[in-house]
């Protein structure tokens, strides 16, 4: 059987070509191009349009036998009945209800009942305040539906518009208990009227078109399995489903997540609780990680620099560095304060541009650390670690991560979990163990921890708290 797996991520369009019976495998990847300055909001015909391409490349006319879908959570798109845009895919960057959610985030009421329906928080993220924002500037909603990304690519596939519930699980309008639409969340947001899609079981298919079969280069009826997110496909790629795993991405965002048994709610509010589409999930986000980084790089050292030529000058011997807060993108996890406001603060004038890049560095880990924290208090020790993205193209940032945390880690041998992770989902849709040597092959390297660098980085995390606690928006000095 050959499987051709489609991805939108946060940047690029990303396909798989797998073949069951042989285990040749082919990964293709190619950054979108994005009209405007703003990569937060995408036109989401553009994006469906280069996955396409990118798609016909890797099937190269091969007889392909289904179709598997990632993509990211949190993003919207208001369409009309057509599937015509109402709006652009504003992706979960976009911070446009920031003003909307601290206001909502005063009533302490609404923000814990909130959260304890939906396993979410009150903050500019989820598509339920992205529609509330639409609402309040006059776009009306009755009648038109409400996408995503992933869930868009599927109704251009298929003619049908489907969600599975892991995918729904990241919109802020899925009960996290009865697994189902929340009519009282959607009345009190004053969403009624908005059409939601149908949701679906997360092995379901449905058939390839004939209009999209052209665009593939491929036969129509192909079936095509409902798409998942790629933080819950990530979870299965690196084979993360059992209660006490966790998966700990450091990409364009960075994400932990701890697969439990049943929804974990944060008393503190400093968590999520989501679905993969194999179960539930307890999981820590953050808006600044690799951007961060990107960014770092871009105006330190010009954006021709290669991160290659930057590495050898770090060195973890550099101590009192300035201290950086990764919030240039709002904040999630813990504090959900998504006015929050990042940069470099302590600076002093001995301080060189590769102190300060390397400050950023330590930053984007201990704001990942701190949510690490804050999950490991509610749901105990993970019983294993899998660090996968962006980081491990960095030997220093990996020790750097490992270190901090102080808790060995597994580096995933996979580039590409996420895809991998639907792949997976389409062999066990197909009644195939999800398991395969061409997947599974590689034994996984275990990093620890130097217990010599502890006292130095618990002295930074404390520097980076305060900090921390200082950056709280309208309130700086109180935590």
């Amino acid at each position: 059987m050959l499987i051709l797996a489609l991805e939108a991520s946060t940047t690029s369009a990303k396909t798989m070509l797998f073949d069951t019976e042989s285990g040749e495998t082919s990964v293709r990847s190619r950054r979108f191009e994005v009209d405007g300055p703003d990569s937060a909001v995408r036109d989401g015909d553009a994006v469906y349009t280069q996955l396409m391409a990118l798609g016909r490349q890797a099937a190269s006319g091969r007889p392909v036998d289904l179709i598997v879908l990632s993509g990211t959570w949190h993003g919207l798109t208001l369409r009309e009945a057509d599937l015509s845009a109402v709006t652009p895919v504003m992706e979960w960057p976009y911070t446009g209800a920031q003003d909307l959610c601290a206001r909502l985030r005063a009533d302490a009421d609404f923000t814990w009942w909130f959260h304890e329906r939906t396993g979410c928080m009150v903050n500019a993220v989820y598509p339920s305040f992205k529609l509330r924002h639409l609402a309040e500037t006059g776009v009306a909603l009755a009648g038109r539906r409400m996408l995503d990304q992933p869930t868009l690519v599927f109704a251009r596939l298929t003619g049908e518009v489907r969600m599975n519930a892991s995918l729904a699980s990241g919109t802020g309008l899925l009960n996290a208990h009865t697994v189902d639409w929340d009519p009282e969340v959607i009345d009190r947001l004053g969403l009624a009227g908005v059409e939601l899609p149908p949701l679906c079981a997360p092995d379901e298919s449905f058939p390839l078109t004939a209009e999209a079969a052209v665009l593939l280069g491929l036969r129509p009826g192909i079936p095509v399995l409902t798409p998942g997110p790629d933080g819950g496909l990530s979870q299965i790629g690196d084979l993360a489903t059992e209660p006490g795993d966790m998966t700990f991405s450091m990409g364009t965002s960075g994400a932990l997540r701890f697969s439990t048994r049943h929804p974990s709610l944060s008393p503190t509010l400093s968590t999520w609780s989501y679905r993969s589409p194999l179960g539930a999930l307890s999981g820590a986000a953050t808006s600044g990680c690799g951007n961060c980084v990107d960014w770092a790089r871009e105006r330190l050292f010009g954006a021709s620099t290669d991160y290659a030529e930057i590495e050898p000058q770090l060195s973890p011997d550099r101590e009192d560095l300035p201290v950086f807060l990764p919030f240039l993108f709002g904040e999630r996890s813990p504090g959900w304060q998504d006015q929050r406001r990042g940069g470099l603060v302590e600076l002093r004038p001995q301080h060189s541009r590769v102190d300060m890049y390397q400050g950023v560095l330590e930053g984007i880990v201990f704001s990942l650390y701190h949510c690490f924290k804050e999950l490991t208090a509610l749901n105990g020790a993970p019983r294993r670690i899998v660090l996968s993205g962006g980081v491990l193209s960095s030997p220093f940032w990996t020790r750097l991560t490992v270190d901090v945390f102080g808790v060995p880690m597994e580096v995933s041998p996979r580039q590409h979990s996420s895809i991998t992770g639907a792949v997976r989902m389409g062999l066990r849709a197909s009644g195939l163990p999800q398991t395969h040597p061409a997947l599974d092959a590689a034994e996984p390297e275990i990093l620890h921890p130097d217990p010599a660098r502890r006292s130095q980085y618990d002295t930074g995390f404390a520097r980076y708290l305060e900090q921390y606690t200082r950056s709280l928006p309208g309130a700086e000095g109180r935590a």
